[in-house]
């Protein structure tokens, strides 16, 4: 009797176990996250209750929600938390070690060891499931990256089932694949790798490391887990410059994994097993705590996307969002070196706002038949950098124009918005009339003005009528003391336009003011007999939201980023007020001083006049434009062989420029001193910085300037 009882009650112990195990497996599966606490609670140095309460802890923290695996509950997340870098250059707050501490560490070790993908090799996307997009679109499949993911799943549940391991081989995942869509297999997981290879490239900082473990002559060698077959992971890291390893161990190849350490177990009996080893990896637990749990030293350098996204937009579509950051966080995350806040300001926002922006013109050009691209100087000269780079056979020029000559040339029909700019809008600034007067280049006037107005009176909202009355009753002679200007601009606009029937000028915004006067010019004061369309990257005028809508309406200007009639919401969350504008501006700095107008150079031709020179910033704006020009030159690298990647959405762009520009403290902390330029009739040579602008002009959320 007691026999029997022994064995039903053994019996029911079996069958506990095997339920319990099952539950593990199934738990374990559902979620990656619970997978790593699982895995980081092995270790030796706990104990079992501290064991308990780790993988309880972290069950606990999914139940209630607060972590969640799919893609969009961690995007929104990052979304409300992450914020750009407010006290120095993100990429001196990335902590790696120096060259010499790594050699340091490489020499008391025989065997240098390192993962392969987001170590040695960096991908141009943020998350490694971006790249199934792309083999989506080669397979004219829609929602295959979906499908690839689900199968990659199934096949690893079904191998941790079948033998308790995760490893699977990319066959595994393709025949798991059959479930959801019907493709050549063969083909299908050539065509992977073939993407995987094209899209991969070296990681700056880890070329470093790997070439100074070459040279002390260490014994080398690649760990991965992975799926790829070993063949395809030497073709990568042929690729991207890594010669000499002695041996590279796939996990899906060899059926152990990292994770476990099982496979630090096989490469030491492959290797040695009384050699001092060092591994080097960007996760955790795989490639930290497993190894050191196995006796070898091991190095833990953070993954370039989880070190760079706190910092990153994540409210962008989710392909070109993710290549964006993927792009960004490679550069400016990887360890290999440190860059000052104007080269990571035109890094990570004014080259993702110019390719972007660059496409969207070059759309236009196909699609409207434009025969001359015309970039309004200044916001316009990054702009043609980086579209003469992009698409060198086409038609363009960087054309000099400015919103004070728009405006004293074009009084022939805008004669209100010479009044506003000049007078109406420099009431706040309490200037004496001589001075505004000399901001028109109109010194003359001021000795015909009218009892009780002098030089020296102030302009105020009282007098204003009075000031516009006396420009009134002289209004031939306001016109003729630009006629002058007139005629040199005719001149340099008209060698602009030779041969030509249709322009399109390009400017930044926010009113058009610069397209409108220069438009009406060509088109009819001139009579040059060119079509003359425009382009802006954002519509928003700070005294007029609704000033360009009828040109909006008809086509005649376009708008990228936003207008009231292009991503709506972005119209409204742009705010002028804020200085949101003159942030944007920044990104596209000239290290030039601003054009003033035309003058005749006594020949019957012209000669330029500019501004005084913001020579204190200029430093800082060729840093700005290197950065950019640095972000295209990376991201079209990356994607040379996908022409789609280049249809950079306006929503996204602003949606990264506004993760930057709403935060003002940013630009009061590392722009404080950037010089801004001056405004049209600006009477003082003094150069403004940034924080006195701020002081002066942001507005916070009562309504109250913030000082």
């Amino acid at each position: 009797m007691i026999t029997k009882c022994k064995a039903i009650l053994k019996s029911l112990l079996t069958k506990a176990r095997k339920k319990l195990g099952g539950f593990k497996k199934r738990l374990l599966m559902r979620r990656r996250f619970l997978l790593e606490a699982y895995y980081g609670a092995q270790s030796p140095r706990n104990g079992r209750l501290r064991k308990l309460l780790f993988f309880a802890a972290a069950q606990f923290l999914c139940l209630l929600g607060l972590y969640d695996e799919s893609p969009a509950w961690h995007r929104d997340y990052l979304k409300w938390t992450s914020r750009p870098a407010e006290t120095a250059p993100e990429s001196a707050l990335r902590k790696t070690k120096s060259y010499t501490q790594f050699a340091k560490q490489m020499l008391a070790c025989d065997v240098i060891s390192f993962d392969v993908f987001d170590t040695l090799v960096l991908r141009p996307f943020d998350r490694p499931s971006s790249v199934f997009f792309l083999l989506g679109q080669k397979h004219k499949c829609p929602g295959f990256q979906k499908y690839r993911v689900q199968a990659e799943k199934d096949a690893r549940r079904a191998a941790f089932e079948k033998m308790g391991t995760y490893e699977v081989t990319l066959e595994d995942i393709y025949k798991r694949l059959r479930r959801y869509v019907l493709l050549d297999t063969e083909k299908a997981m050539a065509l992977e790798i073939e993407i995987e290879i094209g899209l991969a490239f070296a990681n700056p900082y880890m070329k470093n490391v790997f070439a100074q473990a070459k040279n002390l002559g260490k014994r080398l060698i690649a760990i991965s887990d992975m799926y790829l077959p070993r063949d395809a992971i030497l073709r990568i890291l042929e690729k991207c410059g890594y010669s000499g390893l002695e041996d590279v161990f796939v996990s899906c190849e060899l059926g152990e994994n990292k994770r476990d350490g099982l496979l630090f177990d096989f490469v030491r009996a492959s290797m040695g097993i009384n050699l001092k080893y060092l591994h080097i990896g960007d996760n955790y637990t795989s490639d930290f705590l497993s190894p050191r749990d196995r006796d070898w030293d091991a190095e833990y350098y953070k993954n370039v996307n989880h070190a760079g996204n706190v910092y990153r937009a994540h409210d962008l579509t989710e392909l070109v969002g993710s290549a964006y950051r993927g792009i960004v966080n490679a550069h400016l995350q990887s360890g290999a070196d440190t860059f000052s806040q104007y080269y990571e300001y035109g890094y990570a926002y004014a080259g993702f706002f110019a390719l972007g922006y660059c496409g969207f013109i070059h759309d236009h050009v196909k699609n409207t038949g434009v025969d001359k691209v015309l970039f309004l100087s200044r916001d316009g000269y990054l702009l043609g950098r980086v579209y003469d780079l992009l698409y060198p056979d086409e038609n363009t020029e960087y054309v000099y124009w400015s919103r004070t000559a728009g405006i004293q040339l074009a009084l022939g029909r805008y004669s209100n918005e010479f009044f506003l700019r000049y007078l109406k809008y420099k009431i706040p600034q309490a200037l004496p009339l001589s001075a505004l007067f000399k901001a028109m280049e109109l010194p003359h006037f001021c000795d015909q003005l009218p009892a009780p107005l002098s030089s020296d009176t102030i302009l105020t909202k009282e007098n204003y009528e009075d000031v516009v009355a006396f420009f009134r009753a002289n209004w031939a002679d306001v016109l003729a003391a630009y006629r002058d200007k007139h005629a040199a601009a005719k001149t340099y606009y008209a060698e602009v336009t030779r041969n030509c029937r249709h322009v399109c000028a390009v400017d930044i915004g926010w009113a058009a003011s610069g397209y409108n006067s220069l438009r009406y010019l060509i088109e009819d004061e001139w009579g040059l007999g060119v079509k003359v369309t425009g382009l802006v990257a954002g519509s928003k005028n700070i005294n007029d939201k609704d000033v360009i809508e009828a040109q909006l309406l008809d086509g005649s200007i376009e708008a990228y980023m936003f207008s009231q009639r292009t991503n709506p919401q972005y119209f409204r969350a742009h705010q002028v007020k804020k200085l949101y504008s003159v942030f944007c501006e920044i990104m596209l700095s000239a290290p030039f001083p601003s054009f003033k107008g035309f003058l005749p150079d006594g020949n019957g031709g012209y000669r330029l006049s500019f501004d005084l020179p913001e020579a204190e910033g200029y430093g800082m704006m060729r840093e700005i434009e290197q950065g950019a020009m640095d972000f295209v030159r990376d991201y079209t690298s990356a994607f040379m062989d996908y022409p789609c990647m280049m249809n950079i959405p306006g929503s996204d762009v602003y949606a990264a420029c506004l993760h930057v520009i709403s935060r003002p403290d940013t630009f009061r902390n590392l722009f404080g001193e950037y010089p801004v330029q001056r405004a049209v009739g600006h009477a003082s040579p003094e150069m403004m910085t940034l924080t006195q602008l701020m002081d002066r002009e942001f507005v916070g959320k009562e309504g109250a300037r913030v000082k």
